[in-house]
């Protein structure tokens, strides 16, 4: 990881995600900035709906004229013209970074912070350089890790949340369901540090751990990577909590561990430094 302020041109945040490692929080911090701008989206889903078949469905336009609801919104389609008109893409970040603003207010940083490009491919992320490079802006990428057995549990529970599904039979049963389905596009660890080794290199990413995120030294050498002057965030926020009492039994927290035994030991060969058995005790006790 390295450190630097920004470029003449300014700096976009990549942000690779991962799903439920605090990338809202980090989002909303950065976005209440006033040398900050991130447009009118958090996850604008570009990239991974024009080169991934899995999430086609954001290429798709369904609306029915009978029905309000399905009315597309102006962020939609603005979504749907950067799909089919890329340079469109750059060419809209590059204007947030440079358009007029009150006097003595100016923009270093944008960004598109969204969790499914942690399975964009290693071509598709050179590419993304090149597009914002050839109109003379950084690229950082930024990448949030969480345990996987936690970050999944977390995932899940969500998703059960949202159905009105709260009691703890549910929710074991959701979970056991989702892991059965085997690794997700969101949660390949391993195959997303491999991506950005061949695209940017390790140490121009900013790699960081979800359970570390909300430290004063943490979130200053992320400021400090992005080009930004460290300003204290709400520390007492938390978007999208999901906490429960439930308790997982061994036999599901096996099963979680040896599908997500290869994420924690990716990590552990390409961070040696990084203290997982402090900061993930829960893999490092059921991912072997």
């Amino acid at each position: 990881m390295t450190e630097s302020l920004s470029p003449a041109g300014g700096v976009f945040l990549l942000g690779l995600g991962a799903q439920k490692a605090g990338t809202t929080w980090l989002h909303e911090q950065l976005q209440r900035r006033a040398d900050t701008d991130f447009g009118v989206l958090k996850e604008y889903h570009v990239h991974d709906a024009r080169t991934m078949p899995e999430l086609a469905r954001f290429r798709r336009i369904e609306m029915s004229l009978s029905q309000p609801r399905s009315w597309i919104q102006p962020r939609s389609w603005m979504r749907q013209l950067f799909i089919r008109q890329p340079d469109l893409y750059f060419d809209y970040f590059a204007w947030l970074l440079r358009r007029p603003r009150r006097k003595g207010c100016s923009v270093t940083l944008t960004g598109d912070i969204t969790p499914s490009y942690a399975a964009l491919s290693a071509n598709t992320l050179q590419l993304i350089q090149s597009g914002f490079r050839q109109r003379s802006i950084s690229v950082r990428p930024v990448f949030l890790m969480r345990d996987p057995i936690e970050r999944l549990i977390s995932s899940q529970r969500m998703k059960q949340r949202k159905l009105g599904k709260r009691d703890a039979a549910s929710e074991i049963a959701g979970l056991r369901k989702r892991v059965r389905k085997g690794p997700s596009l969101r949660s390949d660890y391993g195959r997303t540090l491999e991506n950005l080794r061949h695209s940017f290199g390790i140490q121009k990413c900013y790699l960081g751990l979800y359970e570390t995120l909300f430290q004063p030294e943490t979130y200053a050498q992320l400021c400090a990577f992005l080009g930004l002057r460290y300003h204290e965030p709400a520390w007492d926020q938390r978007v999208n909590a999901s906490d429960s009492s439930t308790d997982i039994p061994d036999d599901l927290l096996a099963e979680l561990g040896q599908s997500l035994a290869a994420d924690v030991k990716a990590v552990r060969q390409l961070l040696p430094e990084v203290d997982l058995e402090q900061h993930w005790p829960t893999a490092s006790r059921w991912c072997r």
